[in-house]
């Protein structure tokens, strides 16, 4: 590991090294972040560039007693290596290996589950007045990036912080980098101070500081208005937080540990609240994730040679996202009404080759979802055909204004909703499990969900289509190969028509599929006809609204089972029973077995494991027919897979 980091397994160990030895602790730290993420993947550039932050902030805090609150939590690598995990890194967001966000269920030091943007500010009002009426003196300290800080829920908070009556040091992480570049007028705010400032001027900056930081309790502000007037460029910088009564200091270097540690001393003490802003660079020490620190934000594994670094992944293929992608462009060279917006996922929505192609109609509101579904609302209100592109656990921040701006009014927004299900390595906070639930209950929506590459295309043309808001979800996956391009995907999707991929006479179950587990059901299906059972499948393609002649497949046959990548709550097959029990009123004699995501949280694995931990790959399909049936499994050889029509 390295000299240094072989004596730490706790921050009391941190604290024993005289205080110039951080900087050579932070660089191996920095080849043991790089080292295991090589391995096993995981979030990268963002925690390479707060480690001097992360060793300063244990240095001069007790984070045991003390609250560290993470914003956004993918950032805390070092956070975990120093806290007693270092050695668990060897299953990095691997089953049963230690999360890539904080997690109070692995250590003391780890407060929240942090997988969203701009959570910690309003959590640490929360905390520091549930501190203060219980007479309790632990600091609180959140650390947050310039992305998450310019989201809605963030300045909620801020304008909250005169609730606050203690102290709460909110320290922002500013690397002008979110996933992609930061967007909009706050952001180039930052950047007008940032490129304003030279290497001398934060030294500057944090001499002045720590002359005149007050003693505790006497003349605060005072001493804020001479630290302001000693620096020449801090004023612009302190308006946007001052005009909210927060004091500010700032901007330093996040790199100078030695300086930082000296920082959190004098501003640990500080009996209100106030912004320490400091800058670091995002991926450093690591010239390609420096570079481009977008691509090496989440990485699977990859070979270190130098420094350079190329993918060791063995999984490849076009994605769901790749063919929206391709084809939404091909589409929007046809109509000039197709606008696109994302919330800073540019590259992950497949937008980047739209954004480089019509700049004009592309739109980055940075994390910001709640904005991103109003504006489009404007724009489909005057016209337009805006296609909003955001992650399906991102969406749920957007819930009111999908309600109230969308399908209140009835306008024809698509939602492209990019890793739906399961997602794998991320785990609870990123999957999308909820989508449907929440959507299919509001009036004005249609669901759709393509099963394969073909029918992504169709999806799409379908929903541009319509003078409604259409929802198309898919998930982080390949699509599936040409094989399983059967020919009744091929027909173009109409309102509320599924598609018959196979039907038998003397077939004993139905199986309805929505969406990307159609290949799964294909396969279970193949399964059963070589044990000598029929059944028939059933594309579905819509959640909202169901086919109705999905129930006279349930006449027919001796029961009837669902396959859906969400939560069996409130999901497609919950809406197949609905549907099932108004058309028998006297009741449903026959089973119908819903497949879905049971309502719990799917912890970190790949995400073929977690279909399978869950139940919703072929053999279980093929299982669950069985047990309707009552019989047993045929022993037989597993053969190649037959192709499908």
């Amino acid at each position: 590991m390295g000299e240094l980091l072989d004596q730490i397994d706790s921050p009391d160990d941190l604290k024993k090294l005289p205080a110039e030895q951080l900087k050579p602790l932070a660089e191996e730290i920095r080849r043991f972040i790089l080292d295991s993420v090589s391995k096993t993947g995981g979030h990268l550039a963002s925690g390479l560039g707060v480690v001097e932050l992360t060793l300063a902030l244990h240095y001069a805090f007790d984070f045991k007693q003390d609250k560290l609150l993470w914003d956004v939590g993918h950032q805390c690598y070092a956070h975990k290596i120093i806290t007693g995990r270092k050695d668990d890194f060897k299953r990095l967001r691997q089953a049963d290996g230690i999360s890539g966000f904080p997690n109070p269920a692995e250590s003391v030091y780890d407060r929240f589950i942090v997988g969203h943007a701009g959570t910690s500010i309003p959590t640490a009002v929360g905390m520091a007045i549930g501190q203060a009426q219980q007479k309790k003196k632990d600091k609180i300290v959140v650390l947050i990036g310039d992305a998450s800080i310019v989201n809605g829920v963030s300045f909620e908070a801020l304008n909250n912080l005169g609730l606050v009556k203690r102290q709460l040091l909110i320290v922002l992480n500013d690397n002008s980098m979110a996933i992609d570049a930061t967007e909009g007028a706050v952001a180039k705010y930052f950047s007008k101070v940032r490129l304003s400032q030279t290497y001398e001027d934060l030294r500057k900056t944090t001499t002045n500081i720590l002359e005149h930081m007050p003693v505790i309790g006497k003349g605060v502000e005072e001493a804020i208005e001479r630290i302001k007037k000693g620096i020449r460029m801090v004023l612009p910088a302190s308006q946007l937080f001052e005009s909210l009564n927060v004091p500010y200091f700032g901007p330093v270097d996040g790199h100078d540990v030695g300086s930082l540690v000296k920082l959190f001393n004098a501003v640990g003490h500080l009996d209100h609240t106030a912004i320490l802003h400091v800058y670091t660079k995002k991926g450093k020490g690591f010239s390609p994730a420096d570079k481009d620190p977008r691509k090496f934000h989440s990485t699977g594994p990859f070979e270190i040679n130098g420094d350079t670094a190329e993918s060791s992944s063995v999984a490849s293929g076009c994605t769901f996202t790749d063919v929206f992608g391709e084809h939404l462009v091909k589409l929007a060279e046809k109509d000039d009404r197709i606008v696109a917006i994302t919330s800073a996922m540019s590259g992950g929505t497949g937008l980047d080759e739209f954004s480089k192609r019509f700049g004009d109609r592309f739109f980055d509101v940075g994390i910001a979802e709640s904005a991103a579904v109003d504006i489009a609302a404007g724009l489909a209100g005057s016209g337009l055909k805006p296609v909003v592109c955001i992650y399906s656990t991102f969406l749920q921040r957007s819930y009111d204004q999908i309600f109230q701006e969308v399908s209140l009014q009835n306008l024809p927004v698509v939602f492209c909703i990019d890793r739906a299900g399961v997602v794998g390595a991320d785990g609870p906070t990123h999957h999308g499990l909820m989508d449907i639930g929440f959507l299919r209950m509001m009036p004005n929506v249609v669901l759709i969900a393509p099963a394969n590459a073909i029918e992504m295309k169709l999806a799409l043309e379908f929903a541009l289509s319509q003078q409604k808001c259409v929802c198309l979800r898919y998930p982080r996956d390949i699509v599936p190969s040409a094989e399983f391009e059967m020919a009744a995907c091929k027909k173009p999707f109409e309102l509320g028509k599924s598609v018959v991929v196979r039907r038998h006479k003397d077939s004993a179950i139905a199986i309805i599929a929505y969406g990307s587990l159609l290949t799964e059901a294909l396969k279970a299906a193949e399964v059963l006809t070589e044990d000598g059972i029929e059944v028939d499948l059933i594309n579905a393609r819509f959640a909202v609204p169901v086919d109705k002649k999905i129930v006279s497949f349930l006449k027919k046959s001796k029961g009837m089972i669902t396959i859906e990548d969400h939560d069996v709550a409130c999901g497609f097959g919950s809406a197949v029973l609905e549907m099932a029990a108004a058309a028998f009123p006297g009741g449903i004699k026959k089973p119908i077995v819903t497949l879905g995501v049971p309502n719990r949280y799917i912890k970190q694995n790949s995400r073929r494991a977690q279909l399978m931990d869950v139940g919703i790959n072929a053999d279980n399909i093929a299982q669950t027919v069985r047990e309707i049936l009552k019989v047993k499994s045929a022993k037989r050889k597993t053969k190649k897979h037959k192709t499908a029509e």
